[in-house]
C-alpha cells in the first residue's frame, strides 16, 4: 500500500506552499502537537547536526524521533526512533491507517512526496510517544513541510547557494527563506557567523518574536587537531574527538549542542551533562559523510554526499588532509539542475580521473555522456559509464588495494553505491 502511495505522489514534483501539509496533519489529529521538536535547517550539515542532536538527547535518557532526507538505500531510513530506522511492517501499518483519512481526499490530490514523508514522520513519532523529535528541513525553509512540525527551537547550521531554481539567485534571498523556520516566541540557534547571513537570520527571527543564539556571541566552538572545544553556559567540552570525520563536523556538533541546550531549557527535558554529551558526540555515526569502506582485495570507497559548491569545498579540504592513494577515481553522478562548474573546480585537483554515471532512484539525473562532456571541457580525464551500481562493480574489479574511489555529487548516488557494495540499510 505504501509503495503505491509513494508512486502516486512521486510525480507531483516540488510545490511551494503549506496548505496541503497543514490540511493533511489536521485530518489525522495534528500529531506534531504531542511532542516538542528541534527543527534543523541550513544548506549543508543538516543531516550530521540531526544525528548529533539525536544522540545528545538519547544520552540524557529520552526517546527521540528523528528524520533524515534523502534516504540512501531504503525509504524507511528517513524515519528513526532512537537512531534506528522504523521497521517496514510498522511503516506499512501506519500508512494503511493514514491513507483513508488523506489519500484521494478533497484537497489532497496534489500532496507531494516530501509532504507525505512529513505526515508519516509526525504520525509515527506521536504513535511511539517520543519525548522529543529532531527534524531535518528539506531544501528550503519558509514553505518547507517540516515547518509545520511545530518546533520549539530551530537551528541553522550554515547558508550557501543551492537549489536556486526554488530558493532565489542570491545568498541573501536564500538566507531569508531559510531563516523563516524561526519558531514564533521560541529560540533559533545558529553557527552561521558571516555577517550578511546572520543579519538576515536575526531580522527574520525578530519579526516573529524569536530569540537568536549565535556562535561567537552566545556560545563558542573551535576544531583543533581534529577535536572539538565547546563552551556555553552549562557545558564545557575540551579536545573531544567526534564520531563523524572531518573538521567541518565541529560546526555541526556545536549547532546540535546549542540546539539541544535550548530545547531542554524551553521544555523542561533533562539536558545531557558534559560526560553524557561527550560520549554521545564520540559515538555518533552517519553513513555517506566521509564514510570509508574497504573492499577486500580491491580499492577503498570514500562515500560523501557533497553535491553543491559549499559541500565540495568542505570535501576538498578533507581530501587535502588525507594521504593521496596511488590512484583516486571520482565516481560522479549529478542532478540535471545542478550548477557543477564550482564543484568541478574544487574537486578535480584531488582526483586522477573521473567516471560519470547516473543514479537509479530519480529521473532527474544528468546523462553520463553530458557529464563527461562538461568534464572534458574542464580538462579532466573522464570515462562515461552506466548506472552507479554498474560503475562501482567495474571499478572494484579494475582497481587495487592501493587505490581509492571517491563517490560524490549526490546522496542518491551514495545510496546506490552502498547497495552495490552490499552495505546494510543505514
Amino acid at each position: 500500500m505504501l509503495d503505491d502511495w509513494l508512486t502516486e505522489v512521486q510525480d507531483k514534483g516540488v510545490k511551494l506552499g503549506l496548505e496541503r501539509i497543514r490540511d493533511a496533519l489536521a485530518r489525522v489529529g495534528d500529531p506534531q502537537l504531542r511532542f516538542p521538536t528541534l527543527l534543523v535547517g541550513g544548506t549543508n550539515g543538516k543531516g550530521s547536526t540531526v544525528a548529533f542532536a539525536r544522540a545528545l538527547l538519547g544520552a540524557a535518557g529520552h526517546r527521540v524521533g528523528s528524520t533524515i532526507s534523502p534516504h540512501l538505500t531504503a525509504y524507511r531510513e528517513r524515519f528513526r526512533i532512537d537512531g534506528r530506522p522504523v521497521e517496514p511492517d510498522e511503516l506499512e501499518a501506519l500508512a494503511a491507517e493514514l491513507a483513508p483519512q488523506v489519500r484521494g481526499q478533497p484537497g489532497m490530490e496534489e500532496l507531494t512526496f516530501f509532504e507525505l514523508g512529513a505526515l508519516l514522520a509526525m504520525s509515527l513519532f506521536a504513535r511511539r510517544r517520543v519525548d522529543a523529535a529532531v527534524v531535518e528541513v528539506g531544501m528550503g525553509g519558509e514553505f518547507d513541510a517540516t515547518r509545520l512540525s511545530g518546533p520549539k527551537v530551530a537551528a541553522i547550521v550554515s547558508i550557501d547557494l543551492d537549489h536556486q531554481k526554488y530558493l532565489g539567485d542570491t545568498v541573501e534571498e536564500i538566507a531569508r527563506t531559510k531563516a523563516r523556520i524561526a519558531p514564533p516566541g521560541g529560540i533559533l540557534v545558529t553557527t552561521e557567523a558571516r555577517p550578511d547571513r546572520l543579519t538576515i537570520i536575526e531580522e527574520e527571527a525578530a519579526a516573529v518574536g524569536c530569540a537568536v543564539r549565535a556562535a561567537g556571541r552566545d556560545f563558542e566552538w573551535r576544531m583543533a587537531d581534529g577535536t572539538l572545544d565547546y563552551r556555553s553556559g552549562p557545558i564545557r567540552l575540551d579536545a573531544l574527538p567526534l564520531g563523524l570525520l572531518g573538521d567541518h563536523q565541529g560546526q555541526n556538533a556545536a549547532c546540535a549542542l546549542a540546539g539541544v541546550e535550548a530545547l531542554c531549557e524551553l521544555t523542561g527535558l533533562d539536558a545531557p551533562d558534559p560526560w553524557q554529551s561527550g560520549g554521545a558526540l564520540r559515538a555518533t555515526k552517519l553513513p555517506g559523510r566521509l564514510e570509508r569502506v574497504r573492499v577486500p582485495g580491491g580499492p577503498a570507497f570514500l562515500l560523501d554526499g557533497a553535491h553543491n559548491p559549499a559541500g565540495a569545498a568542505v570535501l576538498a579540504a578533507s581530501l587535502e588532509q588525507r594521504r593521496r592513494p596511488r590512484e583516486r577515481v571520482w565516481l560522479l553522478a549529478s542532478m540535471q539542475e545542478k550548477e557543477r562548474g564550482p564543484m568541478l573546480e574544487l574537486l578535480l585537483p584531488h582526483v586522477d580521473r573521473v567516471v560519470t554515471c547516473r543514479g537509479e532512484s530519480s529521473p532527474r539525473f544528468e546523462e553520463p555522456e553530458e557529464l563527461a562532456r562538461e568534464l572534458r571541457e574542464a580538462g579532466a580525464r573522464v570515462e562515461p559509464a552506466g548506472t552507479g551500481k554498474e560503475a562501482a562493480e567495474a571499478l572494484t574489479r579494475r582497481l587495487g588495494s592501493r587505490d581509492e574511489v571517491l563517490v560524490a555529487g549526490s546522496l542518491y548516488l551514495v545510496g546506490d553505491v552502498r547497495a552495490a557494495l552490499g552495505l546494510p540499510v543505514a
